[in-house]
This record gives structure tokens, C-alpha cells and sequence, in this order.
């Protein structure tokens, strides 16, 4: 728990790690220093990564869905509050550039639709459009707090197992409550392949 907070205190207003390693929720030691510079970036920033993405490598990035499906609770452990009547959409998504074709990252999320103002949580519901988009289209007010990062080897299926990926995992609120918690990867490779070219 103490981890958690310490990532949480450290990236709530700072961008910089004094020594460069932050124990993550795993009680894994990270060091942020060995990332390439725009995957660092990604990890502890508070901004949508889809738009980012789009503009560090300069082409539209798709967000195409793997799974979406309406559940009573979610299947792992989050932080969001569960009541009598909650209901919450699980989706999974790839960011894939449009021209290069790349998969830049992966996306698991839940999301409390009672949370969410009726008209964001049913567009959410059609699939028609990406969360931090949707958010931003209907000027819906949220605040980005990062609970947890680090680097494990891929279990997804996006990328060959024993792949290294980054993670990070945050909460976005609403009106002062939990109600979306997403975990994104991103394949190390890629980024510092990238970067080097």
C-alpha cells in the first residue's frame, strides 16, 4: 500500500524522480531512467495518450476494439465503489497507427457507467468513440491520478509472450469519484526502436 502512494504522491504533481527508481505496487524497484524518454513520458503523464501518440509519431492512431462487454463487477480488482445497482462496461482496445500499421499500446478497462453523466456512459456503451476523446467531446470534468507503473513480460496477446511492456495503471475521476480505472502496455521495443531511428 505504501508503494502505491508513494507513485501516487510522486506523479501527482512532478514529472522527475530523484535516483530514478519508484517502487511500484508490486513492490517492484522501476527505474524510469532505462525507459526510452517518450514511453517515461507516457507512463506519468496525467494527458489522454492517444493524441500523444498521434503526435509524436505524427500519424491518426486507431483505437479498435478487442472486447466489450456489460458486467455486475469487475473481474479483477480496482479501485471503483460498488453499490446494489452498479454497472460497468469492460473494454479492451488497441492504439494502432493508421499508416505504419504499429500497435503502440493496449488498453484494459472498467468503467462505472452509474458514475458517468447518462449521455457519456451510452455513447461508451455503442463503442462509437474512445474514452479520454469522449470526455473531452462532451466537456466532461475529470481528474487522472496514477495508481500504479512498471515493466513485466507481455501476457497479452498483442505482443509475443516474454515481450518487455511498460504498464501503467490510473483512475479517472468524476465529480470526485472513481469511475473509470484503465491499465495500458506498451512494448518497450517499439519505443526505443523508434526513438533510435
Amino acid at each position: 500500500m505504501g508503494s502505491v502512494v508513494l507513485i501516487q504522491k510522486h506523479f501527482k504533481t512532478k514529472g522527475f524522480v530523484q535516483g530514478n527508481i519508484v517502487v511500484n505496487a508490486k513492490g517492484h524497484d522501476v527505474d524510469l531512467s532505462a525507459l526510452p524518454p517518450f514511453l517515461r513520458t507516457l507512463l506519468v503523464t496525467d494527458g489522454t495518450v492517444t493524441k500523444s501518440i498521434e503526435a509524436y509519431y505524427w500519424e491518426p492512431v486507431l483505437v479498435e476494439s478487442q472486447l466489450q462487454q456489460l458486467v455486475d463487477k469487475p473481474a479483477r480488482q480496482t479501485c471503483l465503489k460498488k453499490s446494489a445497482d452498479s454497472q460497468y462496461l469492460h473494454r479492451k482496445v488497441t492504439l494502432s497507427g493508421q499508416q505504419s500499421l504499429r500497435t503502440y499500446a493496449s488498453a484494459d478497462s472498467y468503467i462505472h457507467l452509474n458514475v458517468l453523466p447518462e449521455t457519456t456512459a451510452q455513447r461508451l456503451v455503442e463503442n462509437k468513440i474512445g474514452i479520454g476523446e469522449l470526455l473531452r467531446d462532451e466537456g466532461v470534468e475529470s481528474y487522472r491520478e496514477i495508481l500504479d507503473l512498471g515493466v513485466e513480460k507481455a501476457d497479452e496477446t498483442f505482443w509475443d509472450k516474454e515481450k518487455e511492456v511498460a504498464y501503467r495503471t490510473y483512475v479517472i475521476h468524476i465529480e470526485d469519484k472513481p469511475a473509470i480505472e484503465i491499465t495500458e502496455w506498451f512494448p518497450v521495443d517499439l519505443y526505443r526502436d523508434t526513438e533510435s531511428s
